[in-house]
């Protein structure tokens, strides 16, 4: 197991729910990438070392993406890829397949959480991973959902959220609001 205070695991949106582009093209997701970036080296110059992905198309993937680019640079980095359950890539683009089965053969763990898709499973997966980390990484901008409901549950368990988002929620996520909430600007 992990050093908790060594961890950390990223929640975000899925492709489809982004506010822009998932696009190199798009001057708006360069933003996202820059900020995705500090923030994942500041957690590692800090001592972070084992990333959490829970693997769905959009965010997880791309912040894994990340990880898997420093791991290259850096052997002292942990990739674990936490799967719901077998066959969670089903219906997805050609796209995100490939990219989801090449994060696969990269992670340093592969967790499989259920044999089938359970109702729950999105939710279990998302709190086995905030559990085992102190710090969560996302891209959150107020949408109702798992991202939200997600944010929520590391509030309660007083985790440190990061958002990298550039509009600041400066709401609690929750009314016993506990934990560290800040946003981070591109460095330039």
């Amino acid at each position: 197991m992990n050093d908790i205070e060594k961890s950390c695991c990223f929640t975000g949106y899925r492709a489809d729910k982004f506010p822009f582009p998932l696009s190199e093209q798009d001057p708006q997701y360069n933003d996202f990438s820059r900020r995705l970036i500090g923030a994942i080296s500041k957690l590692i110059n800090n001592g972070v070392n084992t990333f959490y992905t829970g693997m769905a198309n959009g965010f997880d993937i791309i912040a894994a993406e990340q990880v898997a680019l420093i791991k290259q640079l850096n052997k002292d980095i942990k990739l674990i890829a936490v799967i719901p359950f077998k066959g969670q890539e089903r219906g997805w683009s050609y796209e995100w397949k490939a990219r989801y089965n090449a994060l696969s053969k990269q992670a340093d763990e592969v967790v499989v959480l259920n044999d089938r898709y359970e109702k729950w499973a999105f939710s279990q997966r998302n709190k086995y991973m905030v559990e085992r980390s102190r710090h969560i990484i996302t891209f959150f901008d107020g949408k109702p959902g798992g991202t939200k409901n997600t944010l929520e549950y590391a509030s309660s368990i007083c985790r440190e959220i990061v958002n990298i988002n550039k509009t600041d929620v400066s709401k609690p996520l929750t009314e016993d609001y506990r934990a560290y909430y800040k946003i981070i600007e591109p460095e330039d």
